[in-house]
């Protein structure tokens, strides 16, 4: 069984109460040649499937905001490409003893709000998405609807060109996915539906009390 991975947006859990992130990326910390080059490979780039892991000369430098609290998984500020998250190193070193889809985890820096100290324990996490060609079309569920007064309905697509011309937002009730998908992996990531991890690693988490994440079933995954 898989679990969807999520970042915690509880103000008691991180801090702050944007729902949002607890640290954002501090352009201050780069001169304009590289926030430029940060900025086409993370943020600007078109987000693909294609493995890809830039080398880079640089760390990810954050500033934190001054309520956040710091936790095993830290939301951050603006989105970058593949980039999910921050983890602190000792949550990496778990991670490790498990099956992860093909990922880097990149050098990072969070300042305080002040700039007074800085904490060099977490890295940003970095793993690209498992193309089309492993989502059995057939076999899945999407939905749309179900806020307001619009009632949810179920929907089907025959493929991906299917679903990208739907008039709409859809989002993904029962991922199915094809035999093209390691069924080893504990942790992976889909173009629908999100970050899963393992119900052995959901545990795993959970025993070692990693905070800043959440995990839940909504979306079933047939594999």
């Amino acid at each position: 069984m898989y679990y969807n991975l999520r970042l915690d947006w509880d103000p008691k859990v991180i801090g702050v109460k944007n729902g949002i992130y607890q640290v954002e990326l501090d352009k201050k910390a780069y001169d304009k040649k590289v926030y430029k080059k940060l900025d086409n490979l993370f943020i600007s780039s078109e987000f693909t499937a294609e493995q890809e892991y830039p080398e880079l000369d640089f760390k990810f430098c954050f500033k934190k905001l001054k309520s956040a609290k710091k936790t095993s998984f830290m939301s951050f500020s603006p989105n970058l490409k593949h980039g999910h998250f921050l983890v602190e190193k000792k949550t990496l070193e778990l991670l490790e003893h498990y099956n992860i889809q093909k990922h880097k985890n990149y050098e990072a820096e969070i300042f305080d709000s002040n700039y007074e100290s800085y904490d060099d324990n977490y890295k940003l996490f970095y793993c690209v998405l498992q193309d089309w060609d492993v989502i059995d079309f057939e076999k899945s569920i999407f939905k749309s609807g179900g806020f307001g007064n619009h009632p949810e309905i179920e929907l089907k697509f025959k493929d991906e060109n299917e679903l990208r011309n739907f008039n709409g937002i859809p989002k993904i009730k029962t991922l199915a996915l094809t035999n093209r998908f390691d069924k080893s992996l504990h942790f992976f990531h889909t173009r629908f539906g999100g970050v899963f991890v393992s119900e052995k690693l959901k545990l795993e988490l959970e025993r070692n009390n990693a905070t800043g994440i959440k995990f839940t079933d909504e979306v079933k995954v047939l594999t």
